[in-house]
């Protein structure tokens, strides 16, 4: 350390890492180094953001723009899709189609015990898990209690 020698070099002779070394010098309260890092000439000033500034607003030209606009009839007409509406049990609960799509619908057949689908959707929902395991499942559960 007295030597001068760089923290790595140090490092490699006893079998630390330059890291270690620096940490245990710092523990034991030996004499910082100064920095090998060299700084370069000093940065220049960024430049500085301008402030914003605020438009000028001429109100009288403003309020003919929105008579003019309020004047214009709207062909849109929103459309009210309220799929949920229907009483207490629902059928089939599947989407079909995309929902920003006018025609888009659930499929509405009788669902299938007490799943939110119908068996032909329910099949496609679910994966019926393999014998094997079903077993291992019943074996750590048996285990647990």
């Amino acid at each position: 350390w007295d030597q001068g020698l760089p923290t790595a070099q140090i490092g490699k002779l006893i079998g630390f890492t330059k890291n270690a070394v620096v940490g245990k010098a710092h523990r034991i309260g030996l004499e910082r180094r100064p920095s090998p890092i060299r700084r370069t000439a000093v940065k220049p000033d960024r430049k500085k953001a301008r402030s914003p500034v605020m438009p000028k607003l001429n109100f009288e030209t403003s309020k003919e723009i929105i008579n003019t606009q309020s004047k214009e009839t709207s062909t849109f007409q929103p459309v009210v899709k309220n799929l949920f509406t229907q009483p207490k049990k629902r059928g089939c609960e599947w989407p079909e189609g995309h929902p920003d799509e006018p025609e888009f619908h659930f499929c509405g057949k009788e669902r299938f015990e007490e799943k939110p689908y119908c068996l032909n959707h329910c099949a496609i929902a679910y994966i019926i898990p393999e014998k094997e395991e079903v077993e291992q499942k019943q074996v750590v559960n048996s285990r647990i209690k």
